[in-house]
């Protein structure tokens, strides 16, 4: 591993590269997406941005810079054992039950199939899939696995969940401002990725976090508002 210098100069030249490029993408650059009349073509064209902006740069950091194979770097080869997949198993579990009560008690929320079972199947792997192992990808095979080579692991997973929270924001703040349920969403999202990050951290692997991701995306697809 790199001394902790150069690691941290490594990391944040990335990082900062990285977060520039992306909110050009979600402000200034997302006409293309809104020109792109097809919901599958758009998904499509959105995780192929993903690929070449957040996972090839993150391969390409772990093979040059950190001078190990990419599908080890990123934990894509690590299988965790069958004690952790059960324990991995059982937090995500707890925590969408946690989700469900909470947003069917204080959220207002219920269950309904009608958005899931309306998206085709190709747009629903697209979104609800690789979507989210895209994003593990990056953010707990690379950014926590980095910061838990500066900080401990509790620090690393908080500021990797609010660099997590922090790519979404463009495109919030420059789609529907700074309301009271953009704060709220950026909480939840807080909230998951913490989730995520002691996965990540229990078992050094890209697959319990990333399975938790795809769980919460179709919880998330199921509960919708009562109607006013």
């Amino acid at each position: 591993m790199a001394n902790q210098p150069k690691a941290t100069f490594s990391l944040s030249l990335f990082l900062g590269g990285f977060f520039v490029l992306w909110t050009l993408r979600a402000t200034l650059f997302y006409a293309v997406d809104e020109s792109i009349a097809c919901p599958t073509s758009r998904a499509a064209y959105a995780d192929l941005l993903k690929l070449v902006v957040w996972v090839l740069p993150a391969a390409a950091f772990g093979y040059w810079l950190r001078d190990t194979p990419p599908a080890k770097y990123l934990g894509l080869s690590v299988v965790p054992s069958r004690r952790n997949w059960l324990l991995c198993l059982t937090v995500t579990v707890v925590f969408l039950l946690a989700v469900t009560l909470f947003e069917f008690t204080i959220g207002g929320k219920s269950f309904s199939g009608a958005r899931l079972s309306s998206l085709p199947t190709v747009l629903a792997l697209l979104q609800l899939v690789l979507s989210p192992l895209l994003e593990e990808l990056l953010f707990r095979g690379l950014v926590m696995k980095e910061l838990m080579t500066l900080l401990p692991t509790y620090l690393a997973n908080a500021l990797t969940s609010l660099l997590f929270v922090g790519v979404h924001l463009p495109f919030w703040l420059s789609h529907g401002g700074l309301t009271q349920a953009m704060i709220a969403n950026a909480f939840g999202v807080f909230v998951f990725s913490v989730v995520a990050g002691w996965l990540s951290a229990r078992t050094a692997s890209i697959w319990p976090p990333t399975f938790a991701h795809i769980a919460n995306n179709i919880l998330s697809s199921l509960l919708v508002a009562h109607p006013a």
